[in-house]
């Protein structure tokens, strides 16, 4: 073979040598960084335009999926209780118990324990439940269940025993109705017309829990009125007795005591008070009632407008006293003026009871208030005595100064300027310095006792 045919094949080896290599900028600066050869790589700045030898290209950077975390609404446990009395802890965040029962967000708000100080006791009604804020009872009612938060305090708790026995009770029939009894009594007497349907028994759900709830709370600011009462009685003797320190300091942390419990005893007063002035907030509290009543609205819509019979039974019929018509043509005979009339009065005898116990209880803070000012009116006058002894003290003590100033004042003179020679009557008057003197000082004394005599004849000591 000629050496034009070997270089030919030589060069075609290196050549398909050439287009067997990858090109791999990496590799090859690599490759040539280690055998130190002169860098293969030839990088260029992209901003400055300069070449970097040597310097292997920078490799594209995988972008990165930002996962945005959904954030998850807290939850909280509730205490579900059934019109039986039974009890189930669950544990629902905002949005699912607002849905389920119908309020909104802000409505929370109002029964979150941590914000006790922040939210007066408060009755809400909402469309298809209540919201229920009474010093430790929090919770919000329905149709046929409640839940029940701040289960961590001990009234709260005790809240939950007497609700779930009444309602464990009135399910099995065996509870005495104590507003049965107080009707029947009306009854005699000839003051209502009422029959034994508003019983504790007989009322609605949501009427049996807020009941229970006022019962318990106005029970227990009954006892803390009379913890208080006993708590001040003997503070303020104290005070009348003695003025001192310690008793003042008593006095003030009952005082203290008493303006708070006041405070929320005037405020669960006006929620009452405010229930009872507006029959439409009456109307909205007895939820059965409103629900039985939005059924039968939606019953004679479907007669109304031409429904048959069959589909006006599908309609759901809240109250046992509404009847379906027997035929598609058949009138309902239905008092919605009645029936709007009963529904107020069930929750008015109701909140009307525990309005009177709530207005006994603020009574009883107001005699306390007053017997308190009237203590420290008494206090005062006493005081008041007292400077005004200091006072006459004070004038005595000053007319006797002015006295003797009148003595001093003629020694002062008569020592100054008088040469006294007691042994050589010639030489100094010491006869007449006796003598004055001793005039000055019976002017003093009969100058102090015609000032006491005037200030006892003007009565001011």
């Amino acid at each position: 073979m000629s050496d034009r045919e070997v270089g030919y094949s030589e060069s075609a080896g290196n050549s398909n040598e050439n287009l067997r290599q990858p090109l791999d900028p990496v590799s090859d600066w690599v490759e040539s960084t280690f055998s130190g050869d002169t860098p293969a790589v030839k990088t260029t700045d992209g901003a400055s335009g300069v070449v970097l030898m040597g310097v292997p290209p920078a490799l594209p950077k995988k972008s990165k999926k930002v996962v945005k975390k959904v954030p998850v609404p807290p939850q909280r446990k509730w205490l579900m209780m059934n019109t039986k009395g039974e009890t189930e802890m669950v544990t629902l965040n905002k949005n699912e118990l607002t849905q389920a029962i119908g309020i909104q967000l802000r409505d929370l708000r109002l029964l979150d324990p941590s914000l006790v100080t922040s939210y007066p006791s408060a009755i809400l009604c909402r469309e298809k439940s209540l919201v229920v804020n009474l010093e430790y009872v929090k919770m919000i009612i329905g149709l046929d269940k409640c839940y029940i938060t701040n289960l961590e305090d001990e009234n709260a708790q005790e809240f939950v025993s007497e609700l779930k026995r009444r309602l464990e009770y009135i399910s099995q029939g065996l509870l005495p109705s104590k507003s049965a009894m107080d009707l029947q009594m009306v009854e005699r007497e000839g003051a209502s017309k009422k029959d034994s349907s508003n019983a504790f028994e007989d009322l609605p759900f949501e009427l049996r829990v807020v009941e229970t709830a006022l019962d318990l709370v106005l029970k227990y600011m009954e006892a803390l009125t009379s913890d208080l009462e006993a708590a001040a009685h003997p503070a303020l003797d104290a005070l009348t007795s003695k003025v001192s320190t310690g008793n003042l300091e008593r006095v003030r942390r009952v005082k203290n005591r008493m303006v708070r419990l006041t405070t929320r005893v005037e405020t669960l007063r006006e929620v009452l008070e405010k229930f009872l002035d507006d029959d439409s907030d009456m109307r909205d509290m007895n939820l059965s009632a409103r629900e039985a009543r939005e059924a039968q609205e939606k019953l004679l819509d479907a007669i109304k407008h031409g429904h048959s019979g069959s589909q006006a039974l599908d309609i759901p019929m809240q109250s046992p006293d509404l009847k379906p018509p027997e035929t598609p043509h058949s009138t309902l005979t239905y008092d919605s003026d009645e029936e709007e009339e009963e529904a107020i009065e069930v929750v008015e005898q109701l909140l009307e009871t525990y309005f009177m116990q709530a207005d006994n209880t603020w009574n009883k803070l107001q005699t306390l208030t007053e017997y308190i000012d009237d203590t420290e009116d008494y206090v005062n006058i006493q005081l008041d005595s007292q400077r005004n002894q200091l006072i006459r003290l004070d004038l005595i003590l000053t007319c006797l100064s002015a006295s003797v100033a009148l003595i001093t004042a003629v020694t002062s003179l008569f020592a100054m300027n008088v040469k006294l020679a007691p042994n050589l009557d010639s030489d100094g008057p010491y006869s007449w310095f006796v003598i004055i003197s001793c005039c000055s000082g019976g002017a003093a004394i009969a100058l102090f006792t015609g000032v006491m005599i005037y200030s006892r004849y003007k009565r001011l000591i």
